[in-house]
């Protein structure tokens, strides 16, 4: 979603007010009556009354609608909006948006003659007029006043309410459009992984024709090799798995291991299953596992670390490029049940 700015900075910043041009400010005509064939006088427009908001800002109604809901703050509104003095155009909504109408968040009032204040009075559908004291506008706003306005005068504020959308509906499109913007980035991801896992499949076949190594692969696309069955039972989701390992690249560069002291930490490294503290592959394969078996794990990189870099440590100040293949020597040497750990 665009940032928004607030309303009495947009209208009041300089840049926009260097809009001013030597046009007429748009005149405003109340209840005109038509003159008809017959020749009788024309009904004069009625005298605007303002209603005094505070010393700075007056204001009118020309429509007041008897609906609701007004704004309030946090909730962004869309406004036509024309801004003149001294018949001279500051900030027209039409010509800055090509036709639509400006959109705000609706922020407190900053200080007196901060026309989000009588807008606050507004419905949808409502147009009124402001009067601004000028000198108080460009004090607060600390923009230079332009040389055609002068201490005294009044800037004009034509203005009507075209929509509300409450900060409610505001925080649930911002939701919706990130739920989109993860799911498009999930999906893309998936196109992603699925192309590396073919050619992952290809390369890990290639490796095993080499070495004339027979794994059992499963439907994920995890290949595994048991060389030693254990006698005990397989860790299920929320069991510890107490584990030795050691880690190598397709190579044969090792590049971690808590048996070989050269990295440094030598005991065994225990993990709850399932729970996603280790990479996708070893959440599967030591599931495949029962308690003493020794096996070794030949994981595609999206069941790995995928695109990212590890960083290097112990033996191996290299760590692990990008989208690398990785295979794990495993034993697992104990387990714990879930109950156990509570």
């Amino acid at each position: 979603m665009l940032r928004r700015t607030s309303l009495t900075c947009i209208i009041c910043a300089t840049s926009i007010l260097g809009m001013a041009q030597n046009k007429p400010a748009p005149a405003v005509k109340l209840n005109p009556q038509p003159a008809m064939n017959a020749p009788r006088p024309v009904q004069a427009a009625p005298a605007i009354t303002y209603k005094k908001m505070n010393s700075a800002l007056e204001y009118a109604f020309i429509v007041d609608k008897p609906t609701s809901p007004k704004p309030k703050e946090g909730d962004v509104i869309k406004v036509n909006m024309v801004s003149a003095c001294n018949n001279k155009l500051l900030f027209s909504s039409y010509e800055k948006n090509k036709g639509k109408p400006a959109e705000f968040s609706v922020n407190k009032p900053n200080f007196k003659g901060d026309i989000i204040e009588p807008i606050m009075l507004m419905t949808p559908g409502d147009s009124m007029i402001c009067l601004v004291d000028a000198d108080v506008l460009f004090k607060n706003t600390k923009n230079k006043m332009p040389d055609f306005i002068k201490k005294g005068d009044k800037i004009q504020y034509f203005i009507k309410l075209v929509s509300i959308k409450t900060k409610e509906q505001v925080a649930k499109e911002q939701q919706d459009a990130f739920n989109k913007q993860m799911k498009e980035q999930m999906a893309k991801q998936k196109k992603e992984e699925a192309k590396t896992m073919l050619k992952d499949d290809k390369t890990l076949q290639a490796y095993f024709t080499k070495n004339n190594i027979t794994p059992t692969k499963t439907a994920s696309g995890l290949y595994y090799t048991i060389q030693q069955e254990g006698n005990g039972t397989s860790p299920v989701t929320g069991d510890t798995a107490v584990m030795n390992y050691t880690g190598t690249l397709l190579d044969g560069t090792k590049f971690d291991s808590n048996e070989d002291t050269a990295f440094h930490h030598v005991t065994p490294f225990e993990f709850a299953l399932g729970k996603g503290q280790v990479i996708k592959g070893w959440d599967e394969g030591i599931a495949l596992l029962k308690k003493g078996s020794k096996a070794t794990l030949y994981i595609p990189s999206p069941m790995a670390y995928g695109s990212q870099a590890r960083p290097g440590g112990g033996a191996n100040p290299k760590g692990i490029p990008a989208n690398s293949i990785l295979i794990f020597n495993v034993e697992l040497v104990n387990t714990k049940p879930q109950n156990q750990n509570k």
